[in-house]
């Protein structure tokens, strides 16, 4: 099938890294060109959604940021600068995935570096929602605790380590179960343990912590998350339809959505709490400072740009077919004549 962006391809026309369990077709060729992936997202691929279920949230969420600015001072009120960080973060989880769901069909090293991207963002964005619920959300029970006075500097040990395991695994043989166990614990290792305090809260809540704003919010969010873990892990529906969920409807669109929707909640709730815990927040001197909020997250992304760097470079000096293939590399599958079946 011809498109704005060239030939679209069925998965027994591409190698195998290439290939996305239970998707038939809608596949683009591997080594197309950076104006054929921009191209793709208006195309009817297997991507194109992928696309389109990152980007646009990734425009509201920067119109958020700059409502926001307009009504606290980023610059010299100390109260919000745990919300910045986190707000920079929620803008730059999605555009990066974005990116790379474009650009991830240059090549096959372009595909990896282009996820190594994706772990990159969303390690970063664990770290942001841990510095705003330990500003903002903290529960009164856990103030003062050990746990309370190492939450963050746990929280950055485990978005460099979740970004560390997660790039790791794209050196793996594809489609095994050691792979994607890895992967997603990797993934979920810095969600778990920074929701610790959202749960204490939710379950032994103290005072007026249970009559919260925020409070529905907050629940609603796991319930997203657990959705969002489902489909990632199941690949449901296009498990049991192959092929019917190709372009619209397959797993990894609606786990952007699901977990999009669970970041609108906890976005929210930080937001509520912000604003009806202040006082409490500024009695308790909760609010982090400059170094363990923006700095945090500044140091925190300088770590994680050099472990991207180290992994490129591991990448780019090693034979590609010894990356994340099973069984023998076959790029020659896919070629741009018009001898391919289409689709």
């Amino acid at each position: 099938m011809l498109s704005l962006s060239g030939q679209i391809y069925r998965f027994d026309q591409v190698p195998d890294h290439f290939k996305e369990l239970f998707i038939i077709s809608g596949y683009r060729h591997p080594k197309s060109s950076p104006q054929q992936c921009i191209l793709s997202i208006f195309d009817a691929t297997n991507e194109t959604l992928n696309f389109w279920t990152h980007f646009l949230p990734t425009l509201f969420f920067i119109w958020k940021l700059r409502a926001l600015a307009e009504v606290y001072d980023f610059t010299h009120d100390a109260y919000s600068w745990p919300l910045l960080a986190y707000m920079f973060c929620l803008c730059v989880y999605p555009l990066t995935s974005a990116i790379a769901h474009i650009f991830n069909c240059m090549s096959d090293r372009a595909r990896h570096f282009c996820f190594f991207l994706d772990y990159a963002a969303l390690s970063i964005y664990g770290l942001g929602s841990a510095i705003a619920y330990r500003a903002y959300v903290f529960p009164e029970g856990l103030i003062g605790t050990t746990f309370g006075n190492m939450y963050l500097y746990v929280a950055i040990l485990n978005s460099i380590l979740s970004m560390m395991l997660c790039c790791e695994t794209r050196f793996m043989d594809n489609f095994t179960k050691k792979k994607k166990i890895l992967r997603m614990g990797s993934m979920m290792m810095p969600y778990f343990f920074d929701s610790i305090p959202v749960v204490y809260r939710l379950f032994v809540c103290d005072g007026t912590e249970c009559d919260l704003r925020s409070t529905h919010l907050l629940y609603r969010q796991f319930f997203f998350a657990a959705g969002s873990a489902f489909l990632y892990s199941t690949h449901l529906p296009e498990r049991i339809f192959p092929g019917t969920f190709d372009i619209i409807g397959h797993s990894h669109q609606l786990f952007h959505i699901c977990s999009v929707m669970g970041t609108f909640d906890q976005m929210n709730a930080i937001l509520y709490d912000m604003v009806d815990r202040r006082e409490f927040i500024l009695a308790n001197d909760m609010i982090p400072s400059f170094s363990l909020s923006i700095g945090a997250m500044l140091l925190s992304l300088a770590l994680i740009l050099l472990l991207l760097a180290c992994f490129t470079y591991r990448l780019y000096n090693m034979p590609i077919h010894g990356v994340q293939t099973h069984g023998k590399h076959r790029e020659d599958m896919c070629s741009c004549n018009n001898n391919n079946k289409k689709d």
